[in-house]
């Protein structure tokens, strides 16, 4: 199993190997009112479902999620779900405590790599809040494209895809 893997001097740390620190702050980023605001479940998580989801990890072979540190800084969470041979869905939020730009592309950048060079998936996926569109843009600016669009709990939500032969990165 993968505890750490590095990349473009970014370490990739398996949530299944954190340490209980570790999973506290994922967990206050993630209830974080700024994070919560683009995700499906805008509830707050308690710690005892946050730590019993991670452990679930262990034995799920279609989702992976990775604590992102750059530099020894802990800069986000990236995650893969619905994994296959063929495809994986994305998902991506940066620590809400840090203010210097860029963490967005970085952060997108080891989910393009980790999907195409280690999943070895030809599709990466991808869904956003139609009023996200900063991280609508990030997505295109990587070479992402609408492929269609659905709603959400009452929410416009955009699909988009890259394919690994049309990556521009």
């Amino acid at each position: 199993m993968m505890t750490c893997k590095e990349n473009m001097n970014t370490h990739l740390c398996d949530f299944t190997t954190l340490t209980e620190s570790q999973k506290v702050m994922i967990l206050k980023w993630r209830n974080h009112e700024d994070v919560r605001a683009y995700m499906y479940n805008e509830k707050e998580i308690g710690k005892e479902e946050h730590f019993n989801f991670i452990e679930s990890l262990k034995k799920r072979e279609d989702r992976r999620y990775f604590l992102v540190q750059k530099e020894d800084e802990n800069i986000g969470v990236v995650d893969f779900n619905d994994i296959s041979k063929h495809s994986a869905t994305l998902g991506l939020y940066s620590n809400p405590n840090l203010t210097q730009k860029g963490i967005g592309s970085i952060l997108l950048q080891t989910i393009v790599d980790y999907a195409f060079y280690v999943l070895k998936v030809q599709t990466l996926q991808a869904e956003v809040f139609a009023t996200n569109e900063k991280a609508k843009a990030l997505y295109e600016k990587f070479g992402f494209h609408v492929t269609g669009q659905k709603s959400v709990k009452g929410k416009e939500v955009i699909c988009m895809e890259l394919r690994d032969e049309n990556r521009s990165f």
